[in-house]
């Protein structure tokens, strides 16, 4: 798993299962079980490409992955309409798929 569908299941996760409505950053990583350090290395920026409203300098991701969250407030954020519903097609596929 790519780590930008790895932050995905765990948006998921924290908006679907435990009814968040807002994240930051620092609950994607506990749910992950990464460290500051390897956060930091690894999915920061992953995390940055992903907003749609990202600052710039940001690496380049897959299509399909960029615009899903944006910043409400510092360190706070939430799906946008299209973050909402990539994650419902995904929830949807995963149950149809077969064990």
């Amino acid at each position: 798993m790519i780590h930008a569908e790895e932050i995905l299941s765990v948006v998921a996760i924290l908006v679907k299962k435990k009814g968040k409505s807002t994240f930051s950053r620092k609950e994607i990583r506990n749910q992950l079980g990464l460290n500051h350090m390897d956060w930091m290395a690894r999915y920061t920026a992953i995390f940055q490409a992903m907003r749609i409203d990202h600052p710039g300098g940001a690496p380049l991701i897959g299509e399909r992955y960029v615009g899903v969250f944006i910043r409400i407030e510092r360190g706070i954020y939430k799906l946008t309409p299209y973050g909402r519903s990539l994650i419902e097609r995904s929830l949807t596929t995963d149950s149809t798929k077969k064990d």
